[in-house]
């Protein structure tokens, strides 16, 4: 069985989330999904980020991007935004 991570929401990601379009939503929670199972991979869809800042992971959901971090068996959703805003 595979090992399974626990997602947690941080306030800033909650209100990145809501600010989204309904659609743009539904995506991003169906792909944070897969976090749970696997938050490394695939590697089309995720990458480890260089530097100190938090969220050293992102997630690509089509142009919008999710930074988290994984501490131990929990992974700490940061940051949802349009790719073009998101290392600002």
């Amino acid at each position: 069985m595979a090992k399974r991570f626990t997602v947690c929401l941080t306030p800033s990601f909650q209100r990145d989330l809501d600010a989204l379009p309904a659609d743009a939503q539904h995506m991003v929670l169906k792909a944070i999904q897969r976090l749970e199972t696997d938050p490394f991979g695939p590697a089309s869809k995720v990458k480890k980020l260089k530097g100190e800042d938090v969220g050293r992971w992102r997630l690509e959901v089509l142009p919008y991007r999710v930074r988290y971090d994984v501490v131990g068996a929990d992974v700490a959703l940061y940051r949802v935004r349009h790719r073009k805003e998101i290392y600002r």
